[in-house]
């Protein structure tokens, strides 16, 4: 019988590398059947300890809700100690507490923020606030936003600076769901620029939460930009008409976007003792102040003010003079030379009407 002889010696190189290759693959493939195993079970362990853990809750919530011989610290602590071991255990229960607190009102919503701190979870989160991986900061405040618990101030307010948006927004959203007296506080000390959709999530939050509004001049003379359009728009949509003169001051700002947004809500309030000091600034302001400003005559004023602004309006500007012949369309029954306003010779007839504009504006 012929005997079995094993010389990796004999073999040649091909082979040699071809053997080597194989056995690496095949453990790579075993690893990663083995890591896929490991993970399946390991989710079906979780899944099954969570449906347990919030099947216990919800009954223990139930008797401290509605069994009144219970003795509330004793059921706290014995709940604690004998079901929360992990942060895990943590995060199933705030969950639950967020779905029980959005459902239950009244004296049941109190009962719900009682088991919030004697099972430890404001502690737990509060402790992630004071870490340092941003997302568990952020699950912190939408909690805490969520059931209108307040914090103490100092881990709050330097969200309100980070570089994630996430975590300004969530910043924002606590203050506005925890302050009832004075939900823009945090305006105060806001140093970034206020995003549109973060102006937009105020504006719905003022609007939805039972809130007192505040008085939007407060933030007027605010060194960022942002805000104090945003602070333009709100007193327009608050019709916070006390604050008009102010409006107008904010015509002579320094920042164009501001000056944008005051000849935009003065327009809609309709302030024509506004639209004289518009006309003034027209020569220094940018082609969009411009805009607005013609527009602003459209409203409020009359073909006389449009023509003033005739000599201000240079060749180069087509955009301007369109807007300008489609404003002055309003007047039609106003002007005496019309064929100088024609849309498809504007720009070649401007310096013409320029002159005639001036001679009319000094009576010649």
């Amino acid at each position: 019988m012929p005997t079995l002889y094993f010389n990796l010696e004999d073999w040649s190189l091909i082979l040699k590398i071809n053997l080597i290759l194989s056995l690496i693959f095949s453990c790579i493939a075993l690893f990663f059947v083995s890591l896929v195993l490991y993970l399946r079970i390991r989710k079906n362990i979780k899944e099954s300890h969570r449906k347990h853990l919030e099947a216990r809750f919800i009954d223990f919530v139930n008797a401290f809700l509605f069994d009144e011989t219970i003795n509330k610290s004793k059921a706290l602590g014995d709940f604690k100690y004998s079901y929360i071991k992990s942060s895990y255990d943590h995060k199933i229960l705030i969950k639950q507490i967020l779905i029980f607190d959005e459902n239950l009102k009244g004296e049941s919503s109190l009962l719900i923020k009682e088991i919030f701190y004697g099972l430890g979870l404001y502690k737990f989160l509060l402790e992630d606030l004071q870490g340092y991986r941003w997302y568990y900061k952020a699950r912190a405040m939408f909690a805490f936003s969520k059931l209108g618990i307040e914090v103490p101030e100092n881990y709050v307010y330097p969200l309100l600076q980070s570089k994630r948006v996430e975590l300004r927004q969530h910043a924002i959203l606590y203050f506005l769901n925890t302050s009832k007296t004075d939900p823009l506080v945090f305006l105060d000390n806001l140093e970034g620029r206020l995003t549109l959709w973060q102006q937009v999530l105020i504006e719905n939050s003022l609007k939805s939460f039972e809130v007192e509004i505040p008085d939007f001049a407060r933030w007027l003379d605010h060194h960022e930009d942002s805000i104090v359009v945003f602070c333009i728009k709100m007193i327009l949509s608050f019709n916070q008409f006390q604050n008009i003169p102010l409006l107008v001051d904010c015509l002579d700002h320094d920042a164009e976007e501001v000056r944008y947004q005051a000849i935009q809500s003065l327009q809609t309030m309709e302030v024509s003792e506004a639209l004289q000091l518009m006309l003034t600034h027209f020569p220094e302001e940018t082609a969009q102040n411009k805009r607005s400003i013609l527009y602003a005559i459209k409203k409020m004023g009359t073909y006389k003010d449009l023509q003033t602004l005739v000599p201000h309006i240079h060749k180069e500007d087509e955009n301007l003079q369109v807007d300008f012949y489609k404003i002055s369309r309003c007047f039609e029954d106003q002007i005496p030379v019309k064929s100088l306003l024609n849309i498809e010779t504007l720009s070649k007839d401007w310096e013409d009407f320029q002159e005639y504009s001036m001679q009319q504006s000094i009576g010649a």
